[in-house]
């Protein structure tokens, strides 16, 4: 008895074996939200819509969260934090375990970023890291649910949600669909990128929620009640 092949002829695989880079490509652009760049007056007021953000956070800023910091194939571990911000130039924000002890501390001049231990950071595993370079950025008016960095200029665009979104050389900002408020945000400092989400915001009140992601951190803070 003769089994008749079931493999294809060479000559049906070759087209498909061309496609598939192709089809590779497809799939991973549908992954993605589309963009359109916008110009003229659409983009005027786009690059207005964003600069204007930063303006409504009031100074004094303070708040404190409570949150997890999910490092990659590791158990979150639980924390509280708090920013102490007289002015976008004079920054503090404080890591502590959830007895309350210190595990880290930023200090924010608006240059640059300075990181110190707490007494609680060796049981915390954090062995401490470098000044960071970040020019003119606030951590207070992020944590507030604003651009870390002034806008001004940058390639606007439009997402097929309708949502705004502007990028220059340190920033890419994101909008809700509606243009109300700032939904998502990527800070590219000397050496490393951070991404800040702001979920379920439906409001251009300070976000109750934020997601930050860095260098493979994932920490999730919910704003404690004043």
């Amino acid at each position: 008895m003769r089994f008749r092949s079931t493999k294809p002829p060479l000559r049906a695989v070759a087209p498909l074996l061309a496609v598939a880079p192709l089809l590779a490509v497809l799939a991973l652009c549908g992954c993605a939200p589309s963009r359109t760049i916008v110009t003229g007056s659409e983009a005027d007021r786009a690059e207005r819509f964003f600069a204007g953000l930063p303006g409504r956070v009031v100074f004094p800023v303070k708040a404190s969260f409570s949150g997890t910091a999910a490092p990659v194939a590791r158990d979150a571990v639980p924390f509280v934090a708090g920013v102490s911000a007289p002015s976008p130039e004079e920054e503090t924000v404080g890591l502590y375990d959830p007895l309350g002890r210190g595990v880290a501390f930023l200090a924010n001049d608006g240059r640059r970023v300075a990181v110190s231990r707490g007494p609680a950071a060796e049981l915390a595993g954090f062995r401490g890291a470098a000044p960071l370079d970040a020019g003119p950025v606030s951590l207070g008016r992020i944590l507030s649910g604003a651009p870390g960095y002034p806008t001004a200029g940058g390639e606007a665009a439009r997402l097929d949600d309708g949502a705004w979104m502007i990028s220059d050389g340190r920033q890419t900002l994101r909008s809700d669909p509606g243009r109300r408020f700032l939904a998502g945000a990527e800070y590219r400092f000397p050496g490393m990128r951070v991404t800040v989400e702001y979920p379920e915001r439906d409001s251009a009140e300070p976000p109750e929620r934020i997601v930050l992601s860095i260098r493979g951190v994932k920490f999730t803070l919910r704003r404690d009640a004043e």
